[in-house]
């Protein structure tokens, strides 16, 4: 079986009372699921645009990169590919707009730390989202 990895870059942002801002993916391995804005980094792109353009593209917003917050690796056995995927995490502050659900996505919202935790305990989000989180307010 063919082996290939991807790099994958995600944008977490608080708002004013510390929620985190998650989107609803609409297809993909996350299907269904409230994740980080992200998705897969193109061909000349640095981390940091590749972050910004699909934070940009799944919510319509612009934001800042403020710093790296860890690189997480997922397994996805359930492709033709057996497919490894790199994903780099980055803490977003400045965001400019209302977000909106956008490419990929079918919605959009503002969740706690709180939340967050008892979504990964029911399926909601992936238990990666919740250790991110929690690196993120480190």
């Amino acid at each position: 079986m063919a082996t290939r990895f991807i790099v994958g870059c995600g944008t977490v942002t608080r708002d004013e009372k510390g929620r985190f801002l998650l989107v609803r993916q609409m297809g993909g391995y996350w299907k269904g699921q409230w994740i980080f804005p992200g998705g897969k980094l193109e061909l000349g792109e640095t981390l940091e645009q590749c972050a910004r353009r699909e934070f940009k593209e799944e919510t319509g917003c612009d934001i800042n990169i403020k710093r790296q917050i860890g690189a997480y690796t997922s397994y996805d056995p359930h492709t033709e590919l057996e497919k490894q995927v790199v994903l780099i995490y980055f803490l977003g502050n400045g965001l400019i707009g209302n977000p909106s659900a956008g490419e990929g996505v079918t919605d959009t919202g503002w969740f706690t730390l709180a939340e967050i935790e008892t979504m990964a305990k029911n399926g909601q989000t992936p238990e990666l989202i919740l250790k991110v989180a929690k690196a993120a307010i480190k």
